[in-house]
């Protein structure tokens, strides 16, 4: 059907066992061919959506959809079959091989070649070692192997860096952004930098409901512009200078930061403080990264 999203949730709410409303009637979807990223403290509901995509949950009012098709409804193994799912805790086999793992997989999607994944992956050289010989960084890359051997339109990531090494996550990194290319994507994460630079959309949760469904870009249009600026006279005299002449400024790491839009107002700043005897010899703009989108919203 034309338009219709890729995920959608509507009035969906899950309320667990023991009384914990994991999500209080949220309402947000998915474009297909976004790459969206779902953020959000522990204890938000990032998890519990992804759970209930994969029908290992059920809401306790409201619906969810993937690919078109109601979680769990007609045609859902369908659309289960056209998406691959890296989940927080790997879940393997630890006794099965590598290849055994993935050939696993293409039985249970009925299509993809396992000799291209492991090679793909830089799996070959462990085709036969049993996945518990395997480090946390390789067990990642079967993992990520096996969501994407049957070619799927929809990727669905939890934390699919979390608990690796600096280095291991690196790598898993790039794998990610090859596998991501060109599919929908939703990626659960508590790592921003990795969100921010995978994603082009946000979707952040607090206790269970929505504060915000927006583009980076256009968040990024909202927040006020910066520079750093930096002074042969040094902070303190930059810092007076700048409210001498109403410019809202702060000292962040040994540094200024003037709210200032860079491009307008910069050059007759400059040429004011040069005038004045100050020589700065830095102005940088400065991007609001989304670490700072994302804390300005939870605490707001």
């Amino acid at each position: 059907m034309p338009g219709t999203p890729a995920i959608s949730f509507e009035e969906t709410s899950k309320r667990y066992r023991n009384g914990t409303l994991a999500l209080s009637e949220v309402s947000w979807s998915i474009p297909v061919g976004a790459r969206a990223c779902l953020l959000g403290p522990n204890g938000s509901g990032k998890t519990t959506s992804i759970r209930l995509l994969e029908a290992a949950l059920s809401p306790t009012t409201g619906w969810v959809s993937l690919l078109g098709t109601p979680v769990g409804g007609r045609g859902y193994g369908d659309a289960r079959q056209r998406t691959g799912v890296v989940p927080q805790n790997a879940g393997m086999y630890s006794d099965l091989t590598t290849f055994e793992y993935l050939d696993l997989a293409r039985r249970l999607y009925g299509r993809g070649d396992v000799d291209r994944a492991l090679e793909t992956f830089g799996l070959a050289e462990h085709r036969d070692k049993r996945l518990a010989q395997l480090s946390g960084g390789f067990q990642r890359r079967v993992v990520l192997a096996a969501a994407l051997l049957s070619e799927p339109e929809l990727l669905l990531l939890d934390e699919p860096t979390v608990g690796l090494d600096p280095v291991a996550a690196h790598e898993v990194h790039e794998y990610l952004a090859s596998a991501m290319r060109g599919r929908t994507t939703l990626l659960s994460t508590h790592n921003l930098a990795e969100a921010e630079a995978l994603c082009d959309d946000v979707v952040i949760l607090r206790k269970g409901v929505v504060l915000l469904h927006e583009s980076l870009a256009s968040l990024r249009q909202r927040k006020k512009p910066r520079a750093r600026l930096a002074a042969r006279q040094g902070v303190a005299a930059l810092i007076e200078a700048l409210r001498k002449r109403n410019v809202d400024a702060v000292i962040e790491d040994g540094g200024v930061i003037a709210s200032i839009d860079p491009e307008h107002e910069a050059p007759e700043l400059l040429r004011s403080l040069l005038t004045e005897g100050i020589a700065v010899y830095e102005c940088t703009p400065l991007t609001a990264s989304l670490e700072d989108l994302f804390l300005e919203a939870v605490r707001r």
